[in-house]
């Protein structure tokens, strides 16, 4: 991935190139990083939560599967 950082208004505005949604602004150039940093964590967090309940929905669904299957 690769951050950039702009001028905007009074601050700063750093961006990830190619994701439209991974963008900070902070009244500094290392506080627009840190915040930046924070949003793609968070990002990633929330990612990995959906992931896990999937995982979650489809070992259940395994289980019922393998409750209600019709032995041959």
């Amino acid at each position: 991935m690769k951050a950039t950082i702009e001028k905007d208004g009074e601050g700063y505005l750093a961006k990830i190139t190619g994701h439209p949604h991974l963008f900070a602004f902070a009244y500094s150039e290392a506080e627009a990083i840190a915040e930046l940093k924070n949003v793609v964590e968070m990002i990633m967090d929330f990612h990995l939560e959906q992931v896990n309940n999937e995982r979650l929905i489809r070992n259940e669904l395994d289980s019922m599967q393998a409750k209600y299957a019709v032995q041959v």
